[in-house]
């Protein structure tokens, strides 16, 4: 309380405040009805020098590498010291010095991952091959995972999905554009590459290739797209396994789970039939050597990322083709971000300590609070939506559980060993069976810990979770210009008040509104009211379908729809929010900006920035979130006020008549 009191004793003296708005980003040449994201973010890129190894920068990446900075001076620290075995601190240090031990990695070439693939071209019947693959927790063309049951969000259940796309989206598969058989082709190569690595010759690397693109091609025409799989309900069939392995060729789904280690499942999800399905029916009916082929490529892509150097590099070079990246990010970054990504909350836990200070929790309390308000008044004020179905949404924002920085709880990971006599493979592998033995202990045939996080304290980002109906603020995003304590309302409104309003909206958006207030997937809006929805949601899909991405390429408004709803809601509410905090603490224009001026600068230099051409299609091709262009000059056309705060007029480039725009929340 006493901290809190101090934050609002702060915030009441506003002349002492920074406007929190970096003028010298701004592009005044341009008119902010014309391109308000030149005009607000012109001079971001040359205040903030684009790193050659970063294709997309922006204020995010930029965060994100400012955090890889300090992470390094914690792990490098610990990396140089001696340290007794099993703490996490031998730990962190081990995995460290191993993966920036590239000479000794370059002495064991391919070796590390022989044994594995030797194991797989050794089974002698397809039996054994899927057994062996089993007990290795990999199901090969289709993906297993525990997650919340959405129509019993209490409870665990097993999840079942499409998989088996070494390129990750059918669309790479399928499509036929000049810029996505580029990629195809350059996928092709890097297979062929691989295998030269590990000894193949080219004839017979060339045959590998085509094996794995022939039944990878065939799978991608089964798998449903990113739209489809935005549908909750579309993606949901809870069955038993017996109905499972009915439904999927009269594969011995009994069997498979007992080899997985799922031995005690009685029902499971399975979120796309058609894709497993087809599947189980190749995992039964492919030839033995071609089955061993696709399962071996993807133990030997997964490995590469830790073997020698050529690896690494022909890994790089590959991905040039999907990012545009001039050069690989520094061994020493590569390896902090390894060690981030493999004891992460151990990392995070030393983070928040040094560099999370307790004063930002509680002022980011006060603004959810704030927000949570405005929402509520935004949720009354729809004259689309029903009496009844504006109770039970209140009820449902009444109940978003809010974490702020990071977790009560920590992962143990006294567990896990370290073995600095094993190679930097075989400790990846121990980790990776580490977490897989975690996850199976918290959540097999368990109850839904509300209290978990699904992104480690240090992330730059934020997230809703429908079935926990919870919002979750990482003291990773806590920073300049997402949020300063040192700023005013109005830059801190525009910023992470947005962020906030946009992770609160996601709770009603095309998606959220489907699962209640408890987390259940199920219908508690009057059907009028879900029809009344789906009429403004439409719009906005529609008119983000029409904006480009790159010439001749639009975007995909229907699977960018939720980011885009909540980026709408978010822009209403936060303003709203904000006009509200005016009332008991008033703001003046400062630096020629009025406070509402000044909320959407800050607002839209949260997506300042540049990306490549690769790197703007590979996201138009499996990202749900809008380019960050769009979400400045695609957003706020939508939003009256930017209207008012900038006197945007009939015959701007970006003016939309008051009956075009898209007005929900």
């Amino acid at each position: 309380m006493a901290i809190t009191a101090l934050a609002l004793a702060a915030c009441n003296k506003q002349p002492e405040l920074q406007t929190g708005v970096e003028l010298k980003n701004l592009d005044t040449t341009a008119r902010p009805g014309d391109d308000f994201c030149r005009f607000a973010t012109g001079h971001w890129i040359d205040n903030n020098p684009q790193p050659d190894a970063y294709p997309r920068w922006g204020s995010f990446t930029k965060l994100g590498d400012d955090n890889v900075n300090q992470l390094s001076t914690l792990i490098q620290d610990i990396a140089k010291g001696q340290h007794a075995q099993g703490t996490i601190q031998q730990k962190i240090a081990d995995l460290y010095n191993q993966y920036m031990d590239t000479i000794h990695r370059d002495e064991l070439g391919y070796q590390p991952v022989l044994p594995y693939l030797e194991k797989i071209n050794d089974c002698s019947s397809r039996e054994e091959l899927i057994q062996y693959a089993a007990q290795q927790h990999d199901g090969i063309l289709f993906g297993l995972g525990i997650g919340a049951d959405s129509k019993n969000s209490s409870q665990n259940i097993v999840g079942i999905g499409q998989s088996g796309l070494s390129l990750g989206d059918r669309d790479y598969y399928l499509n036929e554009d000049e810029r996505t058989v580029a990629v195809r082709e350059a996928f092709k190569q890097h297979v062929v590459n691989l295998y030269m690595l590990i000894g193949k010759n080219e004839a017979e690397a060339k045959q590998k290739m085509e094996t794995i693109m022939k039944y990878e091609t065939e799978i991608a025409r089964t798998h449903y797209t990113r739209t489809q799989r935005r549908d909750p309900e579309a993606n949901y069939h809870k069955v038993s396994v017996d109905e499972l392995k009915e439904m999927t060729n009269g594969f011995d789904w009994e069997q498979f789970l007992v080899w997985y280690g799922y031995d005690a499942t009685t029902e499971v999800d399975l979120g796309q039939p058609e894709p497993v399905a087809y599947a189980c029916r190749l995992l039964q009916t492919m030839p033995l050597e071609d089955l061993k082929t696709i399962y071996e490529f993807q133990t030997l892509s997964w490995a590469s990322s830790y073997l020698s150097t050529a690896f690494t590099d022909e890994n790089f070079h590959f991905s040039q083709s999907l990012s545009g990246a001039k050069v690989q990010k520094p061994l020493w970054k590569r390896a902090v971000n390894f060690v981030d990504g493999r004891v992460g909350q151990a990392v995070g836990q030393m983070y928040v300590e040094k560099y999370f200070p307790a004063e930002n929790k509680a002022r980011m309390l006060e603004l959810v609070k704030d927000l949570q308000k405005s929402l509520g008044e935004r949720i009354m004020a729809q004259e689309w939506m029903s009496d009844s179905t504006k109770q039970v949404a209140m009820e449902k924002l009444n109940t978003f559980y809010i974490k702020i920085g990071y977790p009560d709880k920590w992962i143990d990971y006294s567990p896990l060993t370290i073995d600095p006599a094993k190679n930097l493979f075989e400790n990846v592998r121990a980790v990776a069976m580490f977490n897989w033995d975690l996850d199976k202990q918290d959540h097999y045939n368990k109850p839904v810990d509300k209290d978990e996080w699904f992104m480690t304290p240090q992330t730059v980002n934020a997230y809703y979770n429908p079935t926990t109906n919870e919002i979750c603020f990482p003291a990773g995003i806590l920073q300049p210009p997402f949020f300063n304590m040192q700023a005013d309302d109005a830059a801190n409104y525009g910023a992470i008040g947005v962020v906030i309003g946009h992770e609160m909206t996601h709770g009603f958006d095309d998606q959220g509104r489907q699962f209640d207030k408890d987390g259940n997937l199920r219908q508690w809006w009057s059907d009028k009211d879900v029809e009344a929805f789906k009429v403004p949601a439409e719009k906005l899909a529609v008119y983000f379908d029409s904006l480009y991405v790159l010439p001749g390429v639009h975007a995909n408004g229907h699977q960018c729809l939720g980011e885009n709803l909540a980026d709408h809601g978010g822009l209403n509410v936060a303003y709203n929010a904000l006009k509200l905090a005016m009332q008991k603490r008033p703001l003046e224009t400062r630096d020629g900006y009025t406070p509402e001026q000044r909320f959407f600068l800050a607002y839209a230099n949260v997506w300042a920035g540049v990306n490549t051409e690769e790197g703007i299609m590979m996201l138009n091709t499996v990202d749900v979130h809008a380019q960050n262009f769009h979400r400045i000059n695609g957003a706020l056309p939508h939003i009256d006020a930017w209207y008012d705060a900038f006197n945007i007029q009939p015959g701007d480039s970006l003016y939309l008549a008051p009956e075009d725009r898209v007005r929900i929340w």
